[in-house]
């Protein structure tokens, strides 16, 4: 989950309190807010909102004073399943990003050795309409994406955050998912002009006050109607080809339910949360969390597995792969990943059970293949020697 806590805590303290209401109704395992200002709100929302009621799972990021005094970034992560293993800042010409390294607490770690890496990146880019404003945001991804190509971070990569966009045209939303060597994927994936337009009325994630509502701590008003707050993750993460899969569908802004467009979050009935919790969001800031799940670690879709495949081979000496469904599907679609999530085979079968396919342009190295049977997803892994 990611959160733009606005301006915390100097505006209002008591909104850690209230923001215990959202977590404990979320649960998240890695939850990243920005607009952070002080080591004392972090250490508020670590007492207050996360370590409370007999909970002691969660731990949190080192504060870091990269900006000065403009706002910060922070980490809170459930250390049952997760470690913080470095974290980095990543300078701009503006707010510092900032990178989190986290490993997996895979419990075969004992027997494998290994487990996966997930690199995560808190953002927050210069507000406001114009074009000046919009040069500044495209300075800022061209920063994020020089810093990955540099660094070699080109898996399990997850960029969420307050970006005030307000159109997928504009250049550094085009450059945050195809710019740099390490492409991004917008899960929601609905291109258009998002700003106060009711086609996307169900994405739209500030303001959460509509106008002449009360807006505590600050912050704007007008109701819903910009969706600045997004979470982006790289090819593998949308493929699972690295231990991390994204679980289809499950992208969302926290009290987003599509009818309150230019209203407030807890104005009238919201179908997506109970009363309480369209309060505590109204309250806490004039941005809603967004939120995704991921499976991590261990073999992908196991259950899909035994569900829709019956046999799965490579032959690596001829390259012939040999797939054998359980069932006819109508529509099959097989694609072949490399290690860095590049697409290298892409084919659509109609009407099929089994497959047998020759691959002689596959180079020596291990890839992934991931088969969609009439919507069900399997991954399995070929070594080619």
């Amino acid at each position: 989950m990611f959160y733009n806590m606005l301006k915390f805590p100097t505006t209002l303290l008591d909104r850690g309190d209230t923001l215990k209401l959202i977590i404990q109704h979320v649960q998240p395992d890695i939850f990243v807010i920005e607009e952070l200002q002080t080591l004392q709100g972090a250490n508020y929302i670590f007492g207050k909102a996360l370590n409370v009621d007999g909970i002691t799972k969660y731990k949190k990021g080192i504060y870091e004073n990269a900006n000065g005094y403009d706002t910060d970034n922070m980490i809170f992560y459930n250390s049952e399943k997760v470690e913080l293993l470095e974290q980095h800042n990543i300078n701009t010409n503006l707010r510092a990003l900032s990178e989190y390294i986290l490993y997996y607490k895979d419990p075969n770690l004992a027997q494998t050795h290994d487990t996966t890496k997930l690199y995560v990146y808190a953002c927050h880019f210069k507000a406001a309409q114009g074009a000046t404003e919009e040069q500044m945001r495209l300075s800022e991804a061209q920063s994020l994406k020089n810093y990955l190509t540099n660094h070699g971070r080109n898996r399990n990569i997850i960029v969420g955050g307050d970006f005030n966009l307000y159109s997928s045209s504009e250049d550094a939303y085009v450059e945050l998912i195809n710019g740099g060597t390490t492409h991004l994927n917008d899960p929601v994936n609905q291109s258009g002009n998002w700003h106060n337009n009711y086609n996307f009325s169900s994405i739209h994630t500030q303001s959460t006050r509509a106008s002449g509502q009360a807006s505590p701590a600050g912050g704007s008003t007008g109701g819903l109607d910009d969706r600045f707050d997004l979470i982006l993750v790289s090819n593998d993460i949308m493929n699972g080809s690295q231990g991390v899969h994204y679980v289809l569908n499950s992208y969302k802004a926290i009290g987003q339910d599509g009818a309150h467009f230019n209203d407030g979050v807890n104005q009238g009935y919201n179908s997506s949360v109970p009363p309480r919790i369209a309060n505590a969001l109204y309250y806490v800031s004039d941005h809603l969390p967004i939120t995704l799940e991921l499976e991590v670690g261990g073999p992908l879709s196991v259950q899909a597995k035994e569900n829709v495949l019956e046999s799965f081979k490579f032959n690596s000496m001829d390259r012939l792969l040999s797939i054998t469904l359980n069932q006819l599907y109508s529509n099959v679609k097989m694609r072949i990943y490399n290690t860095a999530g590049q697409i290298v085979i892409d084919k659509q079968f109609s009407g099929i059970q089994t497959i047998n396919e020759y691959f002689p342009e596959l180079n020596s190295g291990m890839y992934i293949v991931q088969i969609v049977a009439d919507g069900q997803p399997v991954s399995g892994k070929v070594l080619v020697y």
